[in-house]
């Protein structure tokens, strides 16, 4: 008798835990915070066509994006003059840019990543068929004196009006933008045609900028950047966030990402938008970061 009621009592507890799995309801899976990249228009870090997001940065982000998924993630598009502003922003979550280089006035409310950009600086950028007619310009390293040519009547530059180009080349620019040699135009998306037609010799760009404009507006044309004595080799950006406990932990997430990729893959979208000759300073340059960076 025993048995058997011992039994009953076992059947019952099987049918009632298997009518409570079969009533109760699924578990809604937690919602993931989300993470709003703002977004400048800056080509061709950011190109934004027909709502389609390319350009090396947005491919950088992607990459980055991919490898953070414990979170949601949108896309905000915004003026480059409202992207510090937006860095502000702690009321709507978390807000990351990547294309931010850290400041001592930045650093008050954004966190930055390790080093996650890298960039070939402003150079002259000429012809490539008249390369060695600037060799008289160079120093021992290649690198161009760049008050030598202002000062040559027979070469014929332009440069952005009102443009401001880094303190060493402004420094120069200052002393010869009224000559007849330099030319200061509103537009500079059109220095690749004037240099297809010849009507001028060099202008400045950094190098991936004029690699952008160039496959616009003259494919067929070669051309190449030379770098200007006294600039820096490589310049630095990074990924930072609003500095919040939420900011700081994204962060925290992308450096381990970084630490774990030393030879820094999400710079090839970066070198795809140089041209050949440019992509093999790139790349020399970066390889003496990486090895710097290691050792």
């Amino acid at each position: 008798m025993e048995t058997a009621v011992k039994k009953w009592l076992r059947c019952t507890a099987f049918a009632g835990a298997f009518l409570m799995c079969a009533f109760a309801q699924p578990t809604a899976p937690l919602a993931k915070e989300m993470l709003t990249w703002a977004v400048p228009p800056f080509a061709p870090a950011f190109i934004t066509e027909q709502s389609n997001l390319t350009g090396y940065a947005a491919d950088t982000q992607n990459w980055f994006v991919q490898r953070l998924t414990d979170y949601d993630h949108t896309v905000l598009h915004i003026p480059l003059s409202r992207l510090l502003a937006e860095m502000r922003n702690t009321a709507d979550g978390i807000r990351c840019s990547t294309t931010l280089i850290p400041t001592p006035d930045r650093r008050e409310f954004i966190v930055f990543a390790k080093t996650v950009l890298l960039h070939l600086p402003i150079s002259i950028v000429i012809r490539q068929e008249d390369f060695d007619r600037y060799k008289p310009f160079m120093n021992d390293q290649g690198h161009l004196l760049l008050w030598r040519l202002l000062s040559n009547v027979h070469f014929q530059g332009a440069v952005r009006l009102g443009r401001a180009y880094g303190g060493l080349i402004d420094s120069h620019l200052a002393r010869y933008r009224s000559s007849d040699q330099v030319m200061e135009v509103v537009d500079d998306t059109a220095f690749l045609k004037m240099l297809a037609l010849k009507r001028i010799d060099w202008t400045l760009y950094f190098p991936s900028e004029a690699e952008y404009y160039r496959r616009q507006s003259t494919p067929d044309q070669a051309i190449m950047a030379l770098p200007i004595e006294g600039n820096t080799n490589l310049l630095e950006a990074t990924i930072g966030c609003a500095n919040t406990p939420a900011g700081r932990t994204v962060i925290k997430r992308i450096n381990a990402i970084i630490d774990a990729n030393p030879t820094m893959p999400w710079t090839d979208f970066y070198a795809a938008w140089l041209n050949t000759k440019d992509r093999e300073w790139f790349e020399q340059a970066r390889q003496q970061f990486i090895s710097a960076s290691v050792f």
